[in-house]
């Protein structure tokens, strides 16, 4: 497959059952490690390297969105966890990234590289 005369690679990561619960598969391709993660059905892949400092994105954990609680008079009254919204947090340095498009909470403009993925069937690809 190419894309404005740049080859695509498929690189087969394994199959859906090797990321049951929170086991992610990395892959190694000119030199540079590319985490995989599944969450649901959905399956990411993105460079593991974080941008602060370099760190490894892939053994961040995986949470859901902390929110405030704002009242009507503007004050704070707690926070909650969003289920929508799972981030994976730099184990460094507690950077947290939107799993789904690899973007810095801290500055959304920022995002982490991103790869696509791909299942056939029960097997699972990044395309790099």
């Amino acid at each position: 497959m190419t894309d404005i005369g740049v080859e695509r690679r498929e690189i087969l990561v394994g199959t859906a059952s090797d990321f049951e619960g929170d086991r992610r598969k990395m892959v190694v391709v000119d030199g540079r490690e590319i985490v995989v993660l599944r969450e649901g059905d959905r399956f990411h892949a993105y460079e593991n390297v974080c941008l602060h400092m370099g760190g490894p994105v892939a053994e961040g954990i995986l949470i859901p969105r902390v929110e405030a609680i704002i009242a009507d008079d503007g004050s704070q009254l707690g926070e909650r966890f969003n289920p929508d919204e799972m981030h994976i947090v730099c184990p460094w340095h507690g950077w947290e990234y939107d799993l789904e498009t690899g973007e810095f909470m801290g500055n959304r403009r920022w995002k982490l590289r991103k790869f696509q993925t791909e299942r056939r069937g029960d097997d699972v690809y990044v395309l790099v």
